[in-house]
């Protein structure tokens, strides 16, 4: 039997009052009870559950081993009641501030929230974007609310983080800089660390090239860019080697991209975009999560 289901609310309340102010006349006062009526409420209580759950003297009241064991509970399922009150007034209306490790972020999430404006236009969708930003910390000290990010740095356990979306990469450079190098369509890994590895890498962090390094086992000469624009501008200028995601590239509609094959080395390791927030976070952000892994086909 869930015995939540069983007990007046009221008595339940009464016995929180009394765990955490220790005594009946302190929880008569925080609940603005005479002493009299919170001292029958517990005798109700422990009536029902047939357990004794304090120790009363005149100095306050002792939880028993019962009372200890039934605490938590209560005071989860008070949490809960008002969380679910909070959901109740959230009224739609305000800001989400979202960190975006990379542009690409907020070029896959384009459709999502065309759809979520749509839908709460009282709602104001805020970007944040910085390439050398650390967007686990911006969470920690309040700057943003959402982090929509590639995992640069554990969440801490205080906040829910889960897989967002994954996507393939590849290597790419232009039709001019593979005729006048001699590329068809394939390349060995050899020819490939020959040529500038053109990429924005984080290069404070190092963690994409970091990654990519220690899947080939080998050392790339890499021109390091401040953005994924760039980085796509100077291959497209024939100036090396590029290392990006495939549906920006499909995106960009141009057929001068010339994707490539490793003949004799496996297919870049796919990326994983996360999506870290608050576990106690307002309403709004909740609402926003809801749909968010709606969109993403989570549930």
């Amino acid at each position: 039997m869930n015995f939540l289901s069983e007990v007046n609310l009221n008595l339940l309340k009464s016995f929180w009052a009394v765990y955490k102010t220790g005594g009946i006349n302190k929880a008569a006062k925080l609940l603005d009870l005479t002493p009299p009526t919170l001292h029958h409420n517990i005798k109700q209580l422990e009536i029902q559950l047939g357990k004794k759950l304090f120790n009363t003297h005149k100095q306050g009241a002792d939880p028993t081993g019962e009372a200890t064991a039934l605490f938590p509970i209560v005071e989860n399922a008070f949490e809960n009641f008002m969380n679910f009150g909070e959901q109740l007034n959230a009224t739609n209306k305000g800001v989400i501030r979202l960190g975006l490790t990379t542009i690409h972020a907020s070029f896959f999430l384009n459709k999502f929230a065309r759809e979520f404006q749509e839908n709460y236009p009282d709602i104001k969708l805020e970007y944040h974007h910085h390439p050398q930003h650390d967007y686990i910390q911006m969470l920690e000290k309040n700057e943003i609310d959402v982090a929509i990010h590639l995992s640069l740095r554990e969440p801490t356990d205080q906040m829910h983080n889960f897989e967002l979306q994954k996507f393939p990469m590849t290597f790419y450079t232009s039709k001019t800089f593979a005729e006048k190098h001699g590329i068809v369509n394939e390349i060995t890994l050899e020819q490939l660390t020959n040529f500038p590895l053109i990429m924005f890498s984080l290069m404070k962090t190092r963690s994409v090239l970091d990654k990519i390094e220690n899947f080939y086992q080998t050392k790339f000469k890499v021109i390091d860019t401040l953005t994924t624009h760039a980085s796509y501008d100077m291959v497209m200028n024939g100036h090396g080697i590029g290392y990006f995601f495939e549906e920006y590239l499909d995106a960009q509609s141009n057929d001068q991209i010339l994707k490539l094959k490793l003949s004799n080395a496996p297919t870049p390791p796919d990326r994983f975009y996360h999506c870290a927030y608050y576990k106690k976070s307002p309403a709004l952000v909740g609402l926003f999560i809801k749909e968010l892994r709606k969109h993403f086909n989570l549930d």
